[in-house]
């Protein structure tokens, strides 16, 4: 890192961190009067966040799309984005980021953890196909990251339905739409992400597809949270059974970000110079 990305990066962990401490504990002891300030939190979270990504591009002189740590930047940036958004334009919605604060979090966290070494791009993995694949794939993570956490509200809201806490929560139908919402938006997403890189990869390595292990993870991962969707459409899978099935499925998207990295050597999708997911 940069002296200033590794100054605003560290900030924004320290606050992500307390942000996510205050999330927890207004969650479990149910303090309405800590979720109307903790947008506040995100916001200058996120600005330091931002800021640490633009370190790095001026830094490297390319967006963070490349590496273990840069993915887990970017990807991390637009689940707290969202988280935001959310905050901000629907107020019943704050408690989701006791989700999607904590594993953005832990996401920088294992980023780093792989090393932050600045290293520019190679020129032969340089294509506006691999922007397009990285910038749908932070989108359908996002929104599979959203849609866990609207499942965990729907379970808690389900599960206390006369308690006041839960009762400021949207109703059940609505959280059963807004998780079938997200869940159709990173599905389409993901899709894209998918064919853009298989574009990528045939100019990259001549193939459209490679057998990859993290190809096969993507497409298993897309094909379960497809199944999500066929049986809500056509098997009446609603509320908890949809839940659950959003709840377990963002594991699989972890797995393909992170955890092939991790464990397998062999996969196309690690670069040298320090670049690693893409």
């Amino acid at each position: 890192m940069s002296p200033y990305e590794a100054a605003f990066f560290w900030i924004a962990v320290c606050l992500y961190g307390i942000t996510s401490a205050l999330y927890i504990y207004a969650f479990v002891f149910k303090k309405e009067s800590i979720f109307g300030r903790i947008p506040y939190f995100i916001a200058v979270s996120l600005a330091f966040h931002t800021a640490a990504a633009l370190a790095r591009y001026a830094a490297v002189g390319n967006l963070p799309v490349a590496g273990d740590y840069e993915n887990s930047v970017g990807q991390a940036w637009f689940i707290v984005a969202i988280t935001l958004y959310l905050s901000v334009r629907h107020p019943a919605l704050r408690a989701v980021g006791v989700a999607t604060l904590p594993l953005s979090l832990l996401m920088l966290g294992y980023g780093v953890m792989r090393g932050a070494e600045l290293a520019p791009m190679h020129v032969s993995v340089r294509s506006v196909w691999l922007y397009v694949h990285v910038f749908f794939a932070w989108l359908a993570f996002g929104a599979y990251a959203i849609a866990s956490g609207l499942s965990i509200l729907y379970l808690k809201r389900e599960k206390n339905p006369d308690k006041e806490f839960y009762q400021k929560l949207p109703d059940l139908p609505r959280l059963d739409d807004l998780m079938f919402r997200y869940l159709i938006f990173g599905f389409i997403t993901d899709a894209v992400m998918i064919g853009a890189g298989a574009i990528w990869a045939k100019n990259l390595w001549g193939n459209y597809w490679s057998w990859d292990p993290v190809e096969m993870w993507s497409l298993l991962t897309w094909l379960i949270y497809g199944l999500a969707i066929h049986l809500r459409v056509t098997m009446g899978w609603r509320g908890k059974r949809l839940a659950w099935i959003l709840i377990f499925a963002l594991s699989g998207m972890i797995i393909t970000y992170f955890g092939i990295n991790w464990f397998v050597k062999s996969t196309l999708h690690i670069f040298d110079a320090g670049k690693g997911m893409l």
